[in-house]
């Protein structure tokens, strides 16, 4: 379809006048209205802002005055983010319908770039865990295969772009709400660096692990995304002012070294996705990489990191009047009864925790330039549930170990499809580098990218 081009086709047929930016916008709300009542992968869609919106663009197309690179390119934006003059639910029955009457400031970007915000995507309530579904709004599914689930929690967002919606989607990530969803539907997901992309309104009851970032159908179109989404911003404390960095720019392989994790430390991992690690590793050692094991505790990390998340999510639950508690997903209420006693020492003990642990995170950057490790242990599963059929704990948590890690340490780290042969399922395969390395990260994604087994369709 029109709208599935990936932005730099776009971009060349927008320059040369051979479409234009409503049609493809069309194209992009004629999908989402064809697919959503399947997925639900969309809360709100705007066909008459979006349009207008693009109206616009087509006019500076014409005139040589594009305001970006994405300039009149249709993208999504999870719910929970603020776009004046749409409500924010944030998946919840509890929250105001009332719309936002401003932006967040990774909105505000967007906007101000010209790109076509064609809708609101589904969450589960307040973002509380790693599947996409919530009592009020149903369950979202995923494109590859409507029975499983898109993962969380911005499962929307890459029900979205797995879909073909669009090619980008904003979404969120406290615990690997980003990198899980991108695994479960072969797309490419990236939590930043920290403060990289401001977050506004604060979200300082997550302790500093929760980012704004976006899934994609490619990387390209992630980086370019990123050249506008980030950089500091006064409205945000806790953003970082760092010289632009060039999201899009290539590496020969000689040039990086990389670090498999300690496969001990992913053994639990199912065998499609061992094998998935293990061809990885030797593309990446027979076409020249520098590779070499390194070791890590990503689970205590991630245990100490979702301890943080879980203290987040009872700070939300505890901002809902006590007498509307009761329309909360019981789910919610019960992932948030550990934490209900925790006292000061707790908090601390965690903080000295995260001390030390990203201290060794930190060293690992000594020999190494990206960690490579799986993303999650197991492959989707059925829609609908917070754990597969199977699993002894019904806390989801347990079967995500090896993302929360990199929320603590608030290092860059993202997902990359590898497409297993005769597999309809991919492995999300998690590259890490060290802080503000998020260059480094989207050259070794790109080369992937190009080199990976790719999806077959039949």
């Amino acid at each position: 379809m029109l709208h599935e081009q990936s932005f730099e086709s776009l971009r060349a047929l927008y320059r040369r006048g051979e479409i234009s930016p409503v049609d493809v916008i069309k194209s992009s709300l004629e999908h989402a209205d064809a697919v959503n009542g399947k997925l639900n992968a969309f809360a709100l869609i705007d066909a008459e802002r979006a349009i207008a919106a693009a109206r616009a663009s087509e006019k500076r197309w014409r005139e040589s005055a594009p305001l970006s690179d994405i300039d009149g390119m249709p993208i999504a934006l999870k719910d929970g983010a603020l776009r004046e003059g749409w409500p924010s639910r944030k998946g919840s029955v509890v929250t105001s319908a009332e719309p936002a009457t401003e932006n967040a400031e990774v909105t505000a970007r967007l906007v101000a770039a010209g790109a076509i915000l064609i809708g609101k995507t589904r969450m589960p309530e307040f973002a509380w865990k790693g599947v996409t579904d919530s009592p009020g709004y149903g369950i979202t599914r995923n494109p590859l295969n409507p029975e499983l689930t898109p993962g969380g929690s911005s499962g929307g967002c890459s029900a979205a772009v797995a879909a073909g919606v669009v090619r980008v989607s904003i979404g969120s990530d406290a615990a690997g709400s980003i990198r899980i969803p991108a695994a479960f539907t072969g797309t490419f997901g990236l939590k930043p660096t920290f403060g990289r992309v401001p977050i506004t309104p604060p979200a300082s009851s997550y302790f500093s692990v929760a980012h704004y970032g976006p899934i994609a159908a490619g990387v390209d179109d992630l980086a370019a995304v990123m050249d506008v989404i980030s950089g500091p911003s006064p409205r945000d404390w806790t953003s970082i002012g760092l010289a632009p960095v060039d999201f899009r720019s290539r590496v020969s392989p000689t040039e990086l070294r990389v670090g498999l994790l300690n496969p001990l430390q992913w053994e639990g991992s199912v065998d499609v996705i061992k094998h998935a690690m293990d061809q990885t590793y030797g593309l990446l050692w027979s076409s020249g990489f520098n590779m070499r094991t390194v070791d890590f505790d990503v689970h205590h990390a991630s245990r100490t990191g979702a301890f943080l998340y879980r203290l987040g999510c009872f700070t939300a639950v505890n901002s809902v009047p006590a007498e509307q508690r009761e329309h909360l997903d019981p789910g919610l209420l019960q992932f948030v009864e550990p934490v209900r006693n925790a006292t000061f020492a707790d908090v601390q003990r965690a903080a000295l925790q995260r001390d030390t642990l990203s201290g060794r995170f930190c060293a690992l950057f000594d020999e190494i330039d990206v960690l490579m490790l799986p993303t999650t242990p197991i492959l989707p599963f059925e829609a609908g549930r917070n754990v597969p059929s199977d699993a002894a704990d019904d806390d989801w948590l347990s079967w995500n170990p090896y993302t929360p890690a990199f929320n603590l340490t608030q290092a860059p780290a993202m997902t990359v499809p590898f497409w297993p042969e005769g597999s309809a399922l991919p492995v999300g395969i998690q590259l890490v580098a060290a802080k503000c390395r998020e260059d480094v990260l989207l050259r070794l994604a790109s080369w992937l990218e190009q080199h990976l087994p790719k999806r077959q369709v039949a």
